[in-house]
């Protein structure tokens, strides 16, 4: 979407023809109550000059294309109107003192996860790496290493996955992009288990329907663009690429990375939350407050 914004918002007026544009309808999806955009300083100084801040609603489009608003209302996560009701008054920021009585019941700092079923949901990466490094290293059975194949331009900080990804049976997994293939046998988010694994395959099997898949390796490009003013398009060109199995380790993940994401059990340690919206998107992945640690 940031890309279409880019393009639709270039200073071009409004008769001028935008190939490949103007005969397409956009939908846009989204919920302000949730987390911020994630941007590095390099883009966020061009998009605040530009457009004031780097959310989506500032983009140009906005002003010169009235759109039309349609809300979702209906809430399908959760059950427990309890729940819901709570979860509406944390995104407004309007808890009242019974909320926090109920939401304290929940804390249980000395909780042990013995059957294997809790996602820790935590504020920072480096929380969440110690968490999997401790939870790889309680399963005895050997470790298997896969290298991420680079080329050209691609930066540690841009790395989708582990430059070096280390598993064994029975570790939990999460994909982390969807499915290029016809199939769309998994998406960004989804959980599995290393069913079996050795030097040239991993099999993983999806908790929920027992199916077992053999994952095959991915490729991320990373790619610059810029706008031809001359005949007013996006060009991209492509830096380098990063080819990697698209899994990370996935007992513990952060909080950003859960968005869109539904469980049924989590443990959630939001103590150094840093973002507007961050505790209430941790709140909200869960389907009931009975599921929440």
């Amino acid at each position: 979407m940031q890309l279409v914004n880019q393009f639709i918002t270039s200073k071009c007026k409004p008769n001028e023809n935008v190939v490949g544009l103007r005969s397409k309808s956009i939908l846009f999806i989204g919920d302000l109550f949730q987390l911020p955009p994630v941007v590095n300083d390099k883009d966020k100084k061009l998009l605040d000059d530009e457009y004031g801040n780097p959310f989506f609603f500032q983009a140009h489009v906005f002003k010169d294309q009235p759109l039309v608003y349609i809300e979702l209302t209906k809430i399908y996560r959760q059950n427990e109107q309890g729940f819901i009701n709570i979860l509406n008054r944390i995104r407004q920021g309007h808890l009242e003192e019974d909320d926090y009585t109920l939401l304290q019941a929940r804390y249980n700092p000395s909780f042990q996860d013995d059957r294997n079923k809790y996602i820790t949901l935590t504020t920072h990466n480096h929380r969440a790496d110690t968490i999997n490094r401790q939870e790889l290293q309680r399963i005895d059975s050997p470790s298997f290493e896969f290298t991420a194949s680079i080329e050209g331009d691609f930066f540690e900080n841009q790395f989708p996955t582990e430059k070096i990804l280390i598993l064994k049976k029975g570790a939990q997994v999460m994909f982390i992009r969807n499915d290029s293939s016809p199939e769309k046998r998994f998406y960004n988010g989804k959980i599995a288990i290393v069913h079996e694994v050795n030097e040239d395959e991993i099999l993983v099997e999806f908790p929920e329907s027992g199916i077992l898949f053999t994952v095959e390796k991915e490729t991320w490009e990373n790619i610059a663009y810029r706008h031809n003013e001359t005949n007013n398009e996006i060009e991209e060109k492509v830096l380098g690429r990063f080819t990697q199995y698209p899994l990370r380790l996935a007992w513990a993940i952060t909080i950003h990375k859960s968005q869109g994401l539904t469980f049924d059990y989590a443990i959630i340690d939001a103590g150094d939350s840093f973002a507007p919206g961050q505790v209430y998107v941790a709140l909200s992945r869960c389907t009931s407050m009975e599921g929440i640690i």
